[in-house]
């Protein structure tokens, strides 16, 4: 004998999403970056947005890359790098996927 209500999610038990699968394409080449102040907001990166980075993917003029600069590692669209006098521009990877946590107000 059944009583009650049926749960909400009955028949969707095993349809479960599977982050890794869905958003990493080079499990081996990528990388995690947290992002921790406010510099990126005119891309719509906030601070503590994850970053998903894959150093296998392909970069063209477009891509949203994080590079070295002076020691540290900046944000931008290859196109717009600025080198700063250096020969050497090092790119990390591109950015594939970022991660925002909505904030309560």
């Amino acid at each position: 004998m059944v009583t009650g209500f049926p749960s909400p999610a009955q028949g969707y038990e095993q349809n479960i999403i599977d982050l890794n699968q869905a958003l990493i394409r080079h499990p081996s080449a990528t990388v995690f970056m947290r992002i921790d102040n406010s510099h990126y907001r005119n891309m719509g990166i906030y601070d503590g947005d994850l970053l998903i980075i894959d150093r296998a993917k392909k970069i063209n003029s477009n891509s949203l890359v994080v590079y070295e600069s002076e020691g540290h590692f900046v944000l931008g669209r290859v196109f717009n790098i600025k080198t700063n006098g250096q020969t050497d521009v090092i790119i990390t990877g591109a950015v594939t996927h970022v991660i925002h946590t909505v904030k309560e107000t």
